[in-house]
């Protein structure tokens, strides 16, 4: 009887040790249809914070910023065409970082994501 504790004591122990490493959940509001890429979207972000979310980025004041910049907004580029809506608020938690767009000089223009398993926000 006393093993039976002890492994039961070990399994709660264990369990209690497991995180799910996951990344948060992102909600953006799509923008407009990028002037590049065949199904690529621009997405604002909504509450934009670097620290939880790593493809964006911090700017000083004095820093150049385009419209659809580094601190709060995406280029999503596989976004399905029932999510496709100018206006739609889309959430998702898995995603690839693919870096700024290539054709893009200035190295303040936001991150182009592929995301996985987008759905509309509630």
């Amino acid at each position: 009887m006393k093993s039976v504790y002890i492994l039961l004591s070990f399994i709660v122990c264990c369990s209690l040790g497991c995180k799910k490493d996951s990344k948060p959940a992102v909600v953006v509001t799509i923008t407009e249809k990028a002037s590049f890429g065949a199904n690529t979207y621009a997405a604002i972000v909504e509450n934009p914070d670097p620290a939880t979310h790593g493809f964006l980025c911090s700017l000083g004041a004095s820093n150049f910023k385009p419209t659809y910049n580094c601190t709060n907004a995406v280029y999503i580029t596989n976004l399905p065409s029932s999510l496709a809506v100018v206006g739609k608020k889309i959430t998702f938690s898995s995603y690839q970082d693919n870096g700024q767009p290539l054709l893009f000089s200035s190295i303040n223009h936001a991150h182009e994501l592929e995301v996985k398993n987008p759905k509309e926000a509630q």
